[in-house]
């Protein structure tokens, strides 16, 4: 009998918890005053019921957790429990507490709730169709809640999904990755004639809760073929579905037969045919159909329908799926359904006319095929909507027909369908479908298994059980079975194994008669001692059965097992069993009442369990069965297990299982007497008195127990050996075995199985006991099977076992050894792993080593890897092959899969290093650091060694587990930026920056959520990121720090005070375009908290008493903060780092309260563009924006879309770009008042847009536009040359580079029409579109003939440098030329020929050169000389305009400076900042001088000079550089008069833009040269700034935020892998060769800013604190580029013998250290402080601190000498994993001598094997000679050995001679004997035996069977031998 365990009574958690949930409750909302009186009375009575509402009908179900739990704790459950409306999702474990998850309250009874898995595809387009149920994509699981007519879908992360389905639901059931329905079938319904029609379907399938349900067709192949249809059969109904196999079982209530089917994806051809079937029998009326023939599924929806208002119709197709039935109906079986994409117009009174109700009982269910839209209530177009036929739903299941059951004599009807049905296995891990029919009390179990190709099942025959209920045990493989006697039995599979018994049964509230308990009611629980007066012998004996009481508290023998149904019938107070999960199930009782049991273990100890497995494999399946049926039975009888080892049992029961007389085997008989001689087991006697006695001490002192106890414990302590206190009892008779035992015959396969299950407990040196426990088993039977060679092995492994070797004979005798069978391996050879890797790395050539699939795992990975590193040769897979041989399992049994060696090999990187080949198969294998602990450190050695070897230089191309594996996570952590989206969390750089600052001097000033990190490393040594913040500060008040004088009365001071002021918002207004390029991507929102916005803060504060100063008394423009508003809003949004979780919702969840669109908004709308983010924002919400008019908000949103589209030409996008730019509409069309800076804005949108298309139409209406003319009428008078300009800049962008290219453009003349534009001359006719629109002439504006060249010229000579962008093109750099006569530079603006001087430096790209000869030669001669050559008071040459020459010189030098700028941007070019530097160093020493200033004049001076800072800051980008800082502060302090006159607002903007880019994006960004970007910065960085803040006369200030665009993240930003640190590391950085250069590469120290990426070729992190990281073009180049968008963050690791830069900046500190210790007669005495110092690995440090510190006993600092010793080297050498290695080393030796253990000893021998083998990685040449151990720490090791060895060989030379001589040495001093045996290798004595020749062996023979030992110990053995002899 088998008890359970641990019952204990069961609730399921809903029950309770749904008393305290409200349920229902609705929230009425009154909207208007109820005039009428009494109504509300009258309606609450009508919820009023007398009779007593019943209780809603509740249901259960469980499943096991996976995600909340380790996989291996089996305590942790899901219950899904339904009642009524609502749904209780909880969990917890077995005893435990239940935790609700969720709980739903639904509007309509719940019919079922289930767990769903659904896969929600990557792609947009799934493959069509897709082959299988499984597609990649996102997997998404949860609650599925069915209802009536709808399914709520409940997923784990919070998503919700409703759907209404156009059928009423019976059923749903789950299949893989999806659901499938069952709909209601009217009794009418189920009467009528077979048709296949997808409108008669009863089952539906729905993949994803988005996608529509859609008809399940069956495939079956008849007798006549294949034949596919819809499944419409009413008869047939879903009784059960698996998800692995895809199954369904199907009852046919007709035939009365059960059917299985495979639940695929429906092919394509299937579909075919099913759907193709349809169209012969669609147009002829089913005879005999009345014509109002209505459906059950309309009634349904339509009953109530003209009281509901349209917008919630039931004929909505809802969420765009499947739409309800249509409403009409004709002859044919079809009724046509509406469309899907339209909204049904039909009124109620329409459907009424209908919907006659109709006497008729034949009805059908609705249809589901897609119709057009039935637009009248005229039925003739019904018919005609015919004859458009649209295809039905597409079928995406399949049901393909597997097998039925036989049909039985007598059709049970709808009575005979199963009531439960499950899949289980048995204890040999054969599947079986089981389903119970209750009304025959039979459980029919059918067997089924996988083809050998695996595409296909196969199903036996069916097996009946008589049973009343039964339930799976799904992780014992078992099953529990309630007999029709309500008598629970366990079986596995359909082999009965004993009965169950169930303690404690809760009594509950029944009556006792009904509950009749088995148990007396006082009997001992399970774990209670029993105890019995006969020994265990008398058990056998026959005749003891018929004694069996209903409980025997004994525990029972075997044999006796199998009499296990004698019991008493009818004892059936059991109702039925549910809720299985893991071992844990739950019995109703016939009161209600339930209680939850838990099936005992099979095995706690892992050796068992190893041992069970590999039985099952090596045993015929019904032998296994019963084998294991009778282990689980004998460890789990009542009080199996109390008083005697799991191991004692197991030994007894398998060998009485063999036959064996366990009462004469002395293995068993030992333990026999340890259980019978416990005092614990006398047998009881009535207590004499609670007192004890002396003589209790006594009895206890000389009872056997007690010498038992002290010979174990003697013999481990080693004191003299133990005397065997159980002398043998002469029997009366001879014991032999019993052949006719269910394992005789199987002995030797018994034997292999546990041989191999012990090789594998070795290799793990945590299971050491358990290796021990099965030795002695093994020893017994190796001895029976005559198997000496294996004897031996056995004892030379645990000596202890030659003491053990009894005097009795074998139970087996020679006869018995002939009728065993004896499996397909060679017995003469011992296998043995150790034997196996020495002869391996000694090159002799080894027999394939026999493994069992699923328990030699790790045998087979030890030698598998010591296959690839012998057989180098060889590819992994072959050398795998040839060492290994699978041990086929016994029987024919299909093709077990071995997966791990017949998966392919995952990383089949070829590679060449036999180390890499070890690395990739050990993670091939799945072994992690933690494995190679657990191995003998012998074999783990050369693994080590192959990762120590590879941590130097792995390769770049390998996957992520290898990386793991071999210590550089660094490298591992770089590989999984790909895979996981890492969105930073939005606390990220949450902390408060500036701990030290006192009060509120950083609060929300839009600047605090820098990455302080990454600038406290980048500039560590000053506070230059302080004063950038400081001078970018626009949200607090300014300091007016006047004196008032003593004639300046009160008012005038505050008038003074106030213009002050003024001048200083002049420069505050500047400032937050700066900010935006400070802060760019450095804060992470919250998407449920809106985005600070900082407030531009316009007031003053005058000390001392910090008075208010407000612009209230003086004259300030109107209007003056509306851009600086704008600016402010973009600054605050471009802080928006990239940040997954925007979408429209939270983009309007930003809007300023009160619906007003505030200038800041605008600008956060455009920020949001910028940033990609406004592609999110709903089309809707972007016409509900431009709607309303607000210029601002246009602007902001015309350009932030357009941005976000950039150079997708995407079509919406332009569509609203146009309506706003007039030249891209018809000239019919409407006139829109489109404001000018809106047009502005949209037609350099346009260009955006296209950028770099060279799309004709577009570039020619902006060709056009760039000279458009005035008008008509009044429009286009103001602001002329801002459109001019953007059309002119739209237009380079699209044409970026491609003058050169002939592409559908060249009749347009582009360039000559650009050159006209440029230098002027007569307007040139009108043509197209434009002469419509241009005939009313302008009103304001009188042009003449001639071209207006102050509007044309600056769009044009721009258009005409990037249209011929690096074209190098002779002829347009002659146009731009700058003129080099008086005459000609009088033709020209001189601001212009800055423009000219950019557009040929564009054109020239690849000449331009960063040196101020450059520049120089972009000046004329003329310049050169008159420039600034006026003297004062001398006689003047009246001919030469010096202030022209002086003002051109001025703009052409700025221009140059430009080019420089942008050619460089963002690369710290130092020729380019030197050149840039002496520029603006020139432009200030002529701004120094009055009579230059005056020839120039103060504002082109102040223009060209701000030019210039802001191409040197470009130059700078992101760099912080301190010179051009100290630049821009200077310049930004010159406020007031005198500088107001030509310091302007746009002054202060270019030089806030300067520090912004220094510092762009927190030090994270840089500015990009790619052609796209540098027409972007042209855009932004035009050299021509507003004079006041209202200005946009030139140039549209909104596209200053344009740079965007041209930044790319570049930061390198290293942290420690282990501490998550942040840390300085050198960085080697190796540019491609050019035509100018080659080998160039430079060091520097990250973090830092990369060069651009297209420029170099290499990156590498230099040693040697940190681990190397290379980054090669070719190789792992993509991994950077990922890197660098994702953070910048670099993972590198720390060596172990180094410090951090950070803590030892210089490397003096470790150097001192090691030079403190470099002599080696240090190394005893190494202090804890001096291993601090240059190591900070923690586990060492600690060790340092615990280990070397103590108190100075000789002992003790001999080992603390060693300890440091050991410590020190590791740690330089940089090998802190093989500390523990040397400890254990250390250890083998120095245990005391009676327990030098063979492992260690071994273990040794195989280092030395290893080292001194061919295949040591030293020699190996490989990159690094090092090895983990040292030679002389090894060799210490051997002679310390050695020496021991001898001394005991001298003392003991007889024993050694007797064991060579008998292999018998009983008695003798064992001590070392196995070391010495197995050190020097010696041959076993069956070996010398056959080389003995009479008398004894001669001393050659000897020397050469032991070659290990020395002559002259060969000579002292060969001397005693013939002493002896």
């Amino acid at each position: 009998m088998i008890s359970a365990c641990e019952t204990q009574e069961f609730v399921p958690f809903g029950r309770t918890y749904i008393e305290k949930h409200p349920g229902i409750f609705e929230l009425q909302v009154q909207n208007h005053v109820c005039t009428e009186q009494g109504v509300p009375l009258v309606k609450s009575f009508r919820d009023i019921s007398i009779t007593d509402s019943k209780k809603p009908k509740e249901q259960w179900s469980f499943k096991r957790q996976h995600k909340l739990c380790p996989s291996d704790s089996e305590t942790c459950d899901e219950e899904l429990y339904v009642s009524g409306n609502t749904v209780i999702w909880s969990h917890g474990g077995h005893g435990g507490v239940q935790h609700i998850l969720k709980s739903f309250t639904m509007d309509t009874p719940v019919l079922q709730a289930l767990w769903f898995d659904f896969i929600l595809p990557n792609t947009e387009t799934i493959p069509d169709p897709p082959h299988s149920l499984d597609i990649e994509g996102e997997l998404q699981s949860g609650i599925c809640v069915v209802e009536m007519g709808c399914v709520s879908c409940f997923c784990e992360t919070g998503e919700e999904y409703s759907m209404a389905l156009p059928f009423q639901i019976a059923n749903a059931w789950k299949m893989k990755n999806g659901l499938l329905f069952e709909r209601t079938v009217s009794v009418a319904e189920s009467s009528n004639s077979k048709r296949n029609f997808p409108n008669q379907t009863t089952v539906f399938s729905m993949l994803h809760c988005l996608d529509e349900v859609s008809p399940v067709i069956m495939r079956t192949n008849t007798s006549s073929g294949l034949k596919v249809s819809y499944m419409t059969d009413t008869s047939q109904h879903i009784v059960f579905t698996s998800v692995e196999p895809s199954l369904a079982l199907m009852y046919d209530t007709q035939l009365g037969v059960h059917s299985a089917w495979k639940i695929q994806r429906a092919k394509f051809e299937d579909c075919n045919l099913v759907c193709g079937s349809l169209d012969n029998s669609l147009y002829h009326p089913v005879p005999g159909t009345p014509l109002n023939n209505q459906s059950s599924c309309s009634s349904r929806y339509f009953g109530n329908i003209s009281s509901q208002s349209p917008s919630v119709s039931p004929m909505r197709s809802f969420s765009g799926r499947i739409s309800s039935p249509g409403c009409l109906h004709l002859p044919q079986p079809i009724s046509p359904m509406i469309s899907r994409s339209q909204s049904p117009a039909i009124t109620s009174g329409s459907l009424h006319r209908f919907h006659t109700p109709s006497p008729s009982i034949g009805r059908h269910s609705g249809n589901y095929f897609r119709t057009p839209p039935v637009c009248s209530n005229n039925v003739s177009l019904i018919n005609e909507s015919f004859t458009e036929w649209v295809e039905p739903l597409r079928p995406e299941v399949c049901l393909e027909h597997i097998w039925t059951e036989p049909a039985p004599a007598i059709r049970d009807g709808s009575l005979g369908k199963s009531s439960k049905v499950f899949q289980m296995k048995d204890l040999c891990g054969q599947q079986y479908l089981c389903y119970l029919v209750s009304y025959r009390q039979q459980l029919r179990c059918v067997k089924f298994e996988e083809s050998n190709d695996l595409s296909q099942l196969i199903f036996g025959s069916v097996s009946i059980i008589p049973a009343k209920d039964a339930l799976p045990i799904e992780s014992l493989n078992l099953l529990v079975i309630l007999d029709p006697n309500g008598v629970l039995f366990i079986y596995s599979g359909v082999t009965k194994i004993n009965r169950l018994h169930v303690s404690t049964l809760p009594l509950g509230s029944g009556s006792i008669n009904m509950l009749k308990p088995v148990t007396p009611i006082n009997s001992p629980q399970r774990g209670g001692i029993f105890t019995s007066s006969r020994p265990p012998s008398a058990m056998d004996q026959a005749g003891f059965d018929e004694e069996i009481t209903r409980l025997s508290p004994v525990q029972t023998d075997l044999e006796d097992s199998s009499h296990f149904d004698e019991f008493p019938t009818h004892s059936s107070y059991i109702q039925g069993l549910r809720d299985n999960v893991g071992a844990r199930f739950t019995i109703e009782l016939i009161n209600g009442s339930m209680c939850r049991a838990v099936m005992p273990k099979s095995s706690a100890s892992p050796g068992i369990e190893k041992s069970l497995l590999s039985l099952r494999h090596m045993l015929p399946r019904d032998v296994a069965i019963t084998i294991l049926g009778k282990w689980y039975t004998a460890r789990n009888t009542p009080g199996g297990l109390v008083n005697q080892s799991e191991w004692a049992l197991f030994t007894k029961t398998l060998f009485g299982l063999m036959g064996y007389d366990t009462s004469r085997l002395a293995l068993t008989r030992q333990e026999d007497a340890d259980i019978s001689a416990s005092p614990l087991m006398l047998a009881k006697k009535p207590r004499q008195s609670d007192q004890g006695s002396e003589d209790d001490w006594d009895t206890m002192i000389s009872s056997d127990h007690h010498k038992l106890v002290k010979s174990v414990f003697e013999n481990s302590l080693g004191f003299q050996s133990p005397i065997d206190l159980l002398q043998t009892s002469k029997h009366s008779f001879p014991s032999s075995i019993n052949t006719s035992a269910v394992l005789f015959v199987q002995i030797p396969a018994v034997f292999i199985a546990l041989h191999l299950t012990f090789e594998e407990l070795q290799l793990n040196t945590t299971l050491v006991e358990e290796v021990e426990n099965l030795v002695p088993i093994l020893y017994q039977l190796s001895s029976d099977l005559r198997r000496s060679n294996y004897a031996d092995y056995y004892c030379r492994k645990f000596p202890s076992l030659f003491d053990s070797c009894s005097d009795e004979e074998s139970q087996i005798t020679e006869d018995h050894l002939s009728r065993l069978q004896y499996p397909n391996v060679d017995f003469d050879f011992v296998f043995s792993v150790d034997q196996w890797v020495s002869l391996a790395l000694r090159q002799v050539d080894c027999r394939p080593f026999p493994y069992i699939p699923g328990v030699s795992n790790l045998t087979k990975s030890i030698i598998s890897l010591y296959a690839v590193l012998v057989k180098q040769n060889m590819t992994t897979e072959q050398a795998v092959d040839r060492c290994l041989r699978r041990l086929a399992p016994s029987g024919h049994r299909g093709p077990i899969s071995d997966l791990s060696l017949s998966r392919s090999f995952s990383v089949t990187v070829p590679t060449n290093s036999v180390q890499e080949r070890t690395v990739l198969y050990m993670t091939d294998l799945g072994m992690t650091l933690d494995d190679l602990e657990y191995l003998p450190i012998g074999l783990s050695l050369p693994l080590r060694e192959a990762i120590f070897h590879c941590r130097y230089n792995p390769p770049s191309d390998w996957p992520e587990e290898p990386y793991i594996l071999i210590g550089r996570q660094d490298l591992s952590q770089l590989l999984s930026l790909g895979k996981k989206k890492k969105v930073c969390s939005p606390g990220m750089y949450s902390y408060k920056p500036y701990p030290d600052v006192e009060g509120t001097q950083y609060e929300e000033d839009g600047m605090e959520h820098l990455d302080q990190e990454l600038l406290r490393l980048r500039f560590s040594e000053d506070l230059r990121v302080s004063e950038a913040r400081r001078l970018l500060q626009s949200s607090r008040p300014a300091r007016i720090s006047l004196t008032q004088r003593p004639e300046v009365s009160d008012h005038d001071f505050i008038e003074e005070q106030e213009r002050h002021l003024y001048n200083i918002c002049i420069r505050t207004m500047a400032l937050p375009i700066g900010r935006g390029m400070f802060t760019l991507c450095t804060y992470h929102p919250l998407p449920t908290e809106p985005l600070p916005i900082p407030k531009l803060c316009l007031q003053g504060r005058a000390p001392p008493r910090n008075a208010t100063v407000d612009l209230t008394h003086i004259d300030t423009p109107a209007n003056m903060s509306t851009w600086p508003q704008f600016h402010n809003g973009v600054a605050a949004g471009l802080r928006m780092a990239d940040f997954s979780q925007v979408d429209s919702t939270w983009i309007l969840y930003n809007k300023p309260k009160g619906n007003e669109l505030t200038n800041e908004y605008a600008g956060f709308l455009m920020a949001l563009g910028l940033n990609e983010h406004l592609i999110h924002l709903h089309s809707l919400n972007v016409h509900d924006y431009l709607s309303k008019g607000s210029e601002m908000t246009t602007v902001g949103l015309l350009l932030g879309l357009a941005a976000a589209k950039r150079g997708t030409m995407e079509f919406a996008t332009t569509r609203i770009l146009s309506i706003h730019v007039a030249a891209f509409l018809p000239p019919t069309s409407t006139e829109l008042n489109v404001p000018h800076n809106v047009q502005v804005a949209a037609i350099l949108g346009v260009g955006l847009v296209y950028q770099g298309t060279a799309h004709r139409h577009t570039s020619e209406v902006l060709l056009s536009e760039i000279g458009r003319p005035p008008g008509p009428e009044l429009d286009n008078c103001t602001d002329r040359e801002s459109y001019s300009l953007a059309a002119g800049l739209a237009l380079g962008l699209i044409m970026f580079g491609k003058g050169n290219e002939v592409i559908g453009t060249s009749d347009l003349g582009m360039a000559d029409t650009l050159c006209h534009f440029m230098t002027g001359g007569h307007k040139r006719p009108l043509i197209g579109n434009n002469k419509e629109r241009y005939k009313a002439p302008s009103y304001q504006i009188k042009e003449g003939d001639n071209i207006n060249v102050d509007v044309t010229s600056p769009g044009a000579t721009l258009a005409l440098g990037m249209l011929y962008f690096r074209t190098n093109n002779s002829a347009v750099i002659d146009w731009l030329r700058v003129p080099d006569t008086q005459f000609m530079l009088d033709q020209v603006r001189p601001d212009f020929l800055m423009l000219r001087t950019i557009s040929r430096g564009l054109v020239m790209w690849d000449y331009v050169v960063p040196s101020f000869d450059w520049i120089k030669s972009m000046i004329p001669p003329i310049l050169q000389e008159k420039a600034f050559e006026r003297k004062q008071g001398e006689g003047e040459d009246v001919m030469i305009d010096y202030e022209t020459m002086s003002q051109s010189y001025c703009n052409v030098v700025a221009g140059g400076c430009m080019v420089i700028g942008l050619k460089f941007a963002g690369t710290a070019n130092q020729m380019a900042f030197g050149t840039l530097m002496k520029s603006i160093k020139l432009a200030l020493t002529i701004m120094s001088s009055q009579s230059h200033v005056e020839q120039t004049g103060r504002g082109v001076l102040e223009n060209c000079m701000v030019t210039i800072l802001l191409s040197l800051a470009m130059v700078m980008a992101g760099s912080g550089n301190l010179e051009v800082l100290r630049l821009c502060r200077m310049l930004r302090s010159r406020i007031g008069p005198p500088h107001n006159i030509f310091v302007t607002y746009g002054s202060h903007m270019a030089i806030s833009m300067a520090v912004g880019l220094l510092f762009l994006g927190g030090g994270r960004y840089s500015l990009s040269t790619t052609p796209e970007a540098i027409g972007i910065m042209l855009c932004a960085f035009f050299p021509k700034f507003p004079f006041h803040s209202n200005d946009n006369r030139y140039h549209l200030q909104a596209f200053r935020h344009l740079y965007v665009l041209a930044t790319e993240a570049r930061v390198v930003l290293p942290r420690d892998v282990d501490s998550g640190e942040p840390c300085y590391v050198p960085l080697e950085i190796k540019f491609k060769d050019t035509e100018d250069y080659s080998g160039e590469c430079f060091r520097t120290s990250a973090p830092t800013l990369l060069p651009q990426l297209d420029k170099i070729k290499e990156v590498k992190i230099l040693g040697p604190r940190y681990w190397p990281i290379t980054f090669q073009i070719d190789k792992n180049w993509s991994t950077l580029q990922l890197l660098l968008k994702k953070n910048g963050v670099l993972f590198v690791k720390q060596r172990a013998g180094y410090l951090s830069y950070v803590l030892d900046p210089k490397g003096y500190r470790s150097m001192l250290a090691k030079s403190l210790t470099s002599d080696h007669s240090s190394h005893t005495s190494v202090q804890p402080d001096v291993i601090k110092a240059f190591t900070s690995d923690p586990v060492i440090s600690s060790m340092a601190d615990y280990f070397l510190k103590g108190k100075e006993n000789c002992q003790r600092s001999r080992t603390l000498q060693k300890l440091s010793s050991i410590l020190y080297s590791s740690v330089t050498r940089e090998k802190p994993e093989v500390i523990s290695t040397h400890m254990r080393l250390d250890q083998v030796l120095n245990q005391s001598s009676f327990s030098l253990s063979h492992l260690g000893i071994r273990q040794l021998k195989n280092i030395f094997a290893y080292y001194y083998s061919s295949f040591s990685f030293r020699k190996s040449g490989s990159i690094s000679t090092a090895q983990l151990l040292q030679m002389e720490f090894l060799l210490a090791l051997k002679s310390h050995l050695e020496e021991k060895l001898d001394k005991w060989q001298a003392a003991n030379m007889e024993v050694i001679v007797k064991y060579l001589q008998t292999n018998t040495v009983k008695g003798c001093n064992m001590s070392l004997l196995s070391a010495y045996v197995t050190w020097y290798d010696i041959s076993t004595p069956d070996e010398i035996s056959k080389i003995v020749v009479e008398g004894g062996p001669t001393l050659p023979v000897l020397c050469a069977t032991l070659p290990h030992l020395p002559v002259n110990t060969v000579m002292q053995i060969l001397t005693a031998w013939q002493a002896a002899v």
